[in-house]
């Protein structure tokens, strides 16, 4: 996934989902590669079923919110996120996810609450780039999305 390789990454995962039908991370990293990817839509299925066969597995939730993020269902985003957040994920998911909340409560006019998320986020990462973030995700349309979010949250 970190490579890009995205089509490798799910066909192996389908591969351990063959072995092992009902392994929540396998699920959950299927999901994790099609958000990545920028196919938020076919992320969504596996997150939730990852969360069907455990409520509280963290990084699905995590994923989850970055999803609904993408697909423009930005009040669940902040549903899922702040829900993420009380399970204390470790940093790097953290500072992800406060980062989609920002570019989420930004684009539902909620300033204040971008605002403190985009507090928490420079804390989390100082040296937070904008772009070089927003560029990690698969598609040009999710980098646009992203980067036109974390322009209204103030992380530009």
């Amino acid at each position: 996934m970190y490579k890009r390789r995205y089509d490798l990454g799910l066909g192996q995962i389908d591969r351990a989902l063959e072995v092992n039908p009902s392994d929540v991370d396998s699920y959950q990293a299927r999901g994790n590669i099609l958000v990545w990817a920028g196919r938020a839509g076919e992320a969504l299925p596996w997150l939730e079923a990852a969360l069907r066969l455990d409520r509280g597995h963290i990084p699905a939730t995590g994923i989850l919110c970055l999803a609904y993020y993408f697909l423009g269902r930005y009040s669940e985003a902040v549903e899922v996120g702040e829900r993420a957040l009380t399970r204390s994920p470790g940093q790097y998911l953290q500072a992800l996810i406060h980062a989609f909340l920002a570019v989420a409560y930004a684009e539902m006019g909620r300033n204040q609450d971008a605002e403190r998320e985009h507090v928490i986020v420079m804390r989390l990462s100082p040296f937070f780039d904008a772009r070089i973030f927003a560029g990690q995700f698969g598609t040009q349309e999710a980098q646009d999305h992203l980067l036109d979010g974390l322009t209204k949250a103030g992380l530009h």
